[in-house]
C-alpha cells in the first residue's frame, strides 16, 4: 500500500505583447547599432567642444586621441548591453521539460489504464463473490483486496474509464463485504482489525465512486472511532497515517472533529528549517517525534495540509504550514529514492500488526510542487518528473523489486498527467469564429 481547453477561438490580441518577435528584433538592432552611434557622437563632440587645439603639438594627435576615446566609449557601451542581455536571459526560468520524446503521456495514461482494467476480476472467496482488483497487477489469481480495489476505483475515476463489465455498485458491495469485524478495513499483512490508514484510503475511493450518503456517514463514524491516541498511539504518531486520514476526512467529512484535531497534530509535528526566500521552512519525518527529515513524508504532509486548508473554515494556519514545507522541498538537496516504511503496532499477545508502505518519493514531491502557489522550481520539477517516469518500463509501472503494484500505476499515471498539463505551453490565440 502507498500514499501512497478551453475550446473556441477569439480575435487576435491587439496588445503590444501580441508580436514579441518584432519587439525582440528591434531591441537587438538597437543594442547592435547604439554603441556605434554613440561613438560617432562622442568623436564629434570631443573635436568640436572638449579638446582644444593648443593641447596637442600636432593636429593629427588631437584626431587620434578623440578617436581612441570614442572607441573606448563604444566598446564599453557594447559590453554593458551584452551584460544586460545575458543577465536578463539568465533570469528567465527554463521551461519545465516534458518527458522524453519516445514517451507519449497520452500513450502512458492509456497503457496504464488498460493494464489496470485488464486485471479486474470476479472471484469467489470464502463464500463471497468479490469484484475488484488485487494489490499487484501480476497476481492473476489472487482474490480482490480492499487496498487493490480502492486503487482500481481511483484509477476509474481519475481516467474517467467506462467499462461495461466493471459495475461500480458491485465493486462497492465487494468492498463492504471485505470489512473487518467491527467495521473498517486493514491490509492483508495486518490483523483482523480495521485500521485508520486503510479505512480512510478505501472510504475516500468509495465516496468518489458514488457511495450513498447513509453508508458514508456510518463508515465515517467507524473511522472517527479509530482516531483515539489512547487506542492507537503508534498510528496517531505516524506521519503516514496522519496524512492519509487528514486528506481523506478533508475530502469526505470536512466537518469532522477528528479532522481538526489531527490536522493540528500534523502541523505541530513540523520541524523548523532554515529561513528561505519567502519565509521559514519546515519538514517532516516518519513520526511526529522524528529527527531525520524525509522528502516523501514532507511532500505528503504538504499535500494533506493543503487539502485541509481548503476544507476548513479557518485553514490559513495550515496553508502557511504547507507553504513552509514547499519551501523546504525547493531549497533542499532531496533524496528521491523509492523507500519502504513499516508501520508496526505491537499486539497484546506479543505479536505485531505490520503494514508495509511504499513511498513513491519523486511522485509525491512532483505532486506537491504542482500545487497552486508553490514556488517556481522548474529544474527540480523536471528532475522529480523524470525520476517518476523511471518507474515506467516496457509499458507498465514497476517498483524497485520488479513487482507491479496497482498503487504505483495509479500514482505514476496521475502524477505524469498532471505534470504534462502543467508543462504544456498555453495555446496561442490565432483566429476568430
Amino acid at each position: 500500500m502507498t500514499h501512497h481547453t478551453r475550446t473556441g477561438a477569439t480575435a487576435p490580441d491587439p496588445s503590444p505583447h501580441a508580436a514579441p518577435g518584432a519587439v525582440q528584433r528591434l531591441t537587438d538592432a538597437l543594442l547592435a547599432l547604439g554603441p556605434f552611434a554613440a561613438a560617432l557622437v562622442a568623436y564629434k563632440a570631443l573635436l568640436d567642444y572638449a579638446l582644444p587645439e593648443d593641447w596637442f603639438s600636432l593636429s593629427v594627435l588631437r584626431y587620434l586621441f578623440a578617436g581612441l576615446c570614442a572607441l573606448c566609449l563604444g566598446f564599453a557601451l557594447r559590453l554593458a548591453a551584452q551584460w544586460r542581455t545575458d543577465r536578463s536571459a539568465g533570469q528567465e526560468p527554463p521551461a519545465p521539460l516534458l518527458p522524453p520524446a519516445e514517451v507519449s503521456v497520452r500513450r502512458l495514461v492509456d497503457d496504464s489504464a488498460h493494464s489496470v482494467l485488464a486485471e479486474f476480476r470476479v472471484l469467489s472467496h470464502r463464500g463471497e463473490d468479490l469484484a475488484g482488483w488485487s494489490q499487484y497487477l501480476d497476481d492473476h489469481h489472487i482474490p480482490p483486496t480492499a487496498i487493490g480495489t480502492s486503487y482500481g476505483l481511483r484509477m476509474l475515476s481519475a481516467c474517467d474509464l467506462r467499462e461495461p463489465r466493471v459495475r461500480r455498485r458491485r465493486v462497492l458491495d465487494s468492498l463492504l463485504a471485505l470489512q473487518k469485524a467491527g467495521g473498517g478495513w486493514a491490509a492483508s499483512t495486518q490483523r483482523d482489525r480495521g485500521r485508520p490508514e486503510v479505512t480512510a484510503w478505501v472510504l475516500a475511493a468509495m465516496v468518489r465512486s458514488g457511495l450513498d450518503d447513509a453508508t458514508r456517514a456510518q463508515l465515517t463514524g467507524v473511522l472517527e472511532d479509530m482516531l483515539d491516541p489512547a487506542e492507537d498511539p503508534l498510528g496517531m504518531d505516524c506521519t503516514t497515517v496522519l496524512t492519509i486520514v487528514v486528506a481523506a476526512l478533508a475530502e469526505i467529512a470536512p466537518e469532522s472533529a477528528g479532522l481538526l484535531r489531527l490536522v493540528h497534530r500534523l502541523a505541530d509535528a513540523a520541524r523548523p528549517g532554515a529561513a528561505a526566500i519567502g519565509g521559514a521552512t519546515a519538514c517532516w519525518g516518519e513520526s511526529v517525534h522524528a529527527i531525520e527529515p524525509s522528502a516523501a513524508h514532507t511532500a505528503r504532509a504538504v499535500l494533506a495540509l493543503h487539502r485541509a486548508a481548503g476544507a476548513l473554515p479557518d485553514g490559513e494556519p495550515f496553508a502557511r504550514a504547507a507553504g513552509a514545507g514547499l519551501r523546504w522541498l525547493c531549497g533542499t538537496d532531496l533524496d528521491l529514492r523509492l523507500t519502504d516504511e513499516q508501520v508496526r503496532r505491537p499486539m497484546a499477545d506479543g505479536t505485531v500488526d505490520a503494514l508495509l508502505v511504499g513511498h513513491f518519493t519523486p511522485a509525491w514531491v512532483t505532486r506537491a510542487l504542482l500545487l497552486p502557489g508553490a514556488p517556481e522550481a522548474p529544474e527540480l520539477l523536471a528532475t522529480t518528473a523524470r525520476s517518476t517516469l523511471d518507474c515506467f518500463k516496457d509499458g507498465t509501472w514497476r517498483w524497485h523489486d520488479g513487482r507491479q503494484p496497482i498503487w504505483l500505476a495509479y500514482q505514476g499515471t496521475v502524477t505524469m498527467r498532471e505534470y504534462a498539463l502543467r508543462a504544456t505551453p498555453r495555446p496561442q490565440r490565432t483566429g476568430a469564429l
